[in-house]
Formats: structure tokens, C-alpha cells, sequence
């Protein structure tokens, strides 16, 4: 009888931890990533550009072209941070499809649609053509 006691306080006790110590993924309370992280870093939307059309990526801008042609242009010797390769694409250049690319300072880039273009993008304004 003394160890049926012990063994049913054992489980009530181990059951009420489990219970206590038990996170819901992608709340808050999550220990492996924070909702609020996600939430400020991928804050990415589709966004369809027309041939001709071009867009202004902020400082931070995180971009990555997902199927037609886009040129980086702005000053002269500036250069954005591809993540995926580990490089870095100079003025005048042709984005990478399918990469991660970073604009890591505040010089006046313009990305310039030369086709139809979709990219996934965070931190963009559009320009008249």
C-alpha cells in the first residue's frame, strides 16, 4: 500500500510539471524564437513589378527576386550584400535569382525592372517610371 501511495504522488506530481513547463509553439513563451522576432525580421510581401518600373529599397531592405530581371543602379563603386553567395553585387549588375540580398547602407539605390518581375521584399517604395 506504501508504495501504491508513493507511486500515484510520483505521477500527480510529474503530470501537474508537465502541464506547468508545457509552451505553445510560436507564442510568446516559445524558448527557441520569440513571435516578436519573426514579426520584425520576415516581414516580407510579393510585390509585382512592371517592365520600366523601378523601386527604392530603404537601408535594412531585405530582397529577393524570384523570377524575372532586375539592375541595381545608384553611385558609383556602391554594393549590396548577397547572403546567399557570401559576395557582394556591384552597381549596374543583374540581380541573382532566388537569393537573399541585403541593401546594408543608406546610398540611393534603385532597382530597375527590366521585364516583368516578382520579388519578395521588405522596406520598398515605388517610383513613377
Amino acid at each position: 500500500m506504501f508504495n501504491n501511495r508513493r507511486l500515484i504522488v510520483f505521477a500527480v506530481m510529474l503530470t501537474i510539471s508537465g502541464v506547468l513547463l508545457a509552451q505553445t509553439p510560436g507564442t510568446s513563451g516559445d524558448p527557441l524564437v520569440s513571435k516578436s522576432y519573426l514579426d520584425h525580421f520576415f516581414r516580407f510581401r510579393s510585390v509585382v513589378v512592371p517592365k520600366n518600373t523601378s523601386l527604392k529599397p530603404e537601408p535594412g531592405a531585405l530582397i529577393i527576386v524570384r523570377s524575372g530581371q532586375i539592375v541595381l543602379e545608384g553611385s558609383k563603386g556602391k554594393t549590396i550584400v548577397d547572403l546567399t553567395a557570401g559576395k557582394e553585387i556591384a552597381v549596374g549588375s543583374e540581380l541573382p535569382l532566388n537569393h537573399l540580398l541585403i541593401i546594408s547602407d543608406s546610398a540611393e539605390y534603385k532597382l530597375n525592372a527590366r521585364k516583368l518581375t516578382l520579388i519578395l521584399a521588405s522596406c520598398l517604395q515605388h517610383e513613377n517610371p
